[in-house]
């Protein structure tokens, strides 16, 4: 619990302990750019662009303010997920409850495949299925996923259908500002929004949805959230190594993370020691502290379960509630997830939260 005074991220904190949850900010984009973006925790995570029109990404590597006068909305600044994160009172407005353990909260957990043989998922397919059994129950209307170029460029995709989903099967490991993705489906007309993204993404969403300002943005559209596993991501400058010293990107066919190797799988499997790449690491990875997606209606990582399935936890009752009825509806298999899998999980989740801490 922290102690009554000043929360991480420079949060207000009541008494009792509990993180009051700031209501609308006069802090603009340069108060952004002074905290964030100049001490390089900035994780690229695109929500800022995705509801301010004044703000752009320039090649998918920092935030930049395009006009010449700041109109200190306050927008950008609350919804930042590094400018601060009270935890405790998100989880309470999302789960009725605040986390206990490493895991965050959850419902439930499981090792789960897909059961689609046209599904070819990174570790069995688990999302694209899950994405898929919500749309045909209508639960959402389009799924905000990420794709890639040729050459492994990430990409959003608004996807409102089984065969769109299927394009954003496969990890990226490279930083993209996914989030915008959100927004590219709010103009397309889209009511019940499903997104698929990464830790510090989905904390960015559920700032969104839970922080009390005074401008119309369309949280109400954001149905589901599905949150990847994360230790750390990559800059696109990784790209271009492995390009220039491994094998031509439009060869690639999967990337993978396995033990203490980067995997690059094309006419021959690549491997290449993490410490070796650690360089192109993104700085605002440094102070991350979630590993599963805590804030997410269901998380999902490959680490924990056996090759071909994924490890899931149904956090919300929606999640859970989606879960459940892709295995009714005959596109998921569930087991039982081992003690030595979830002992490692443990592990990984502790190690990152000690080390994010640690750097903040």
């Amino acid at each position: 619990m922290i102690k009554k005074g000043v929360g991480k991220m420079g949060t207000e904190v009541e008494a009792g302990g509990y993180v009051k949850l700031p209501t609308f900010l006069e802090q603009g984009f340069l108060d952004l750019k002074r905290e964030v973006v100049a001490k390089r925790i900035c994780c690229l995570c695109g929500t800022c662009v995705a509801f301010c029109d004044k703000i752009k990404t320039v090649d998918a590597v920092e935030p930049e303010f395009v006009e010449d006068y700041d109109t200190v909305c306050g927008l950008c600044y609350a919804f930042c997920p590094r400018t601060f994160l009270p935890l405790s009172e998100i989880e309470r407005r999302i789960f009725g409850e605040e986390q206990k353990d490493v895991f965050g909260v959850y419902r439930s957990c499981y090792a789960v495949r897909s059961k689609k043989e046209d599904v070819k998922g990174q570790d069995g397919g688990a999302v694209t299925s899950l994405l898929a059994y919500a749309l045909e129950a209508g639960m959402i209307d389009c799924a905000v996923i990420t794709t890639s170029d040729d050459h492994w460029k990430p990409v959003t995709k608004v996807a409102k259908n089984y065969e769109s989903l299927k394009e954003g099967a496969g990890t990226k490991y490279t930083l993209y500002p996914g989030v915008v993705g959100v927004k590219e489906a709010m103009e397309a007309g889209c009511e019940n929004i499903g997104f698929v993204g990464l830790p510090c993404q989905i904390q960015g969403l559920r700032k969104v949805q839970t922080a009390e300002q005074p401008y119309e943005v369309g949280k109400e559209k954001i149905k589901l959230l599905i949150g990847l596993f994360c230790m750390e991501n990559f800059k696109a400058d990784l790209l271009d190594f492995i390009a220039n010293n491994y094998v031509k990107l439009e060869k690639v066919r999967k990337f993978d993370i396995k033990g203490k190797d980067f995997l690059v799988h094309a006419d021959e499997k690549h491997s290449i020691p993490l410490d070796e790449i650690k360089k192109y690491v993104g700085e605002g990875c440094s102070v991350c502290v979630d590993y599963t997606a805590e804030l997410a209606d269901i998380s999902v990582g490959s680490v924990g379960s056996e090759d071909a399935w994924s490890t899931i936890f149904a956090r919300t009752e929606r999640g859970e509630e989606i879960v459940r009825g892709a295995v009714e509806k005959g596109y998921v298999e569930v087991k039982e997830i081992e003690k030595k899998g979830l002992g490692l999980i443990r592990r990984l989740a502790e190690n990152k939260r000690k080390s994010g801490e640690k750097d903040y």
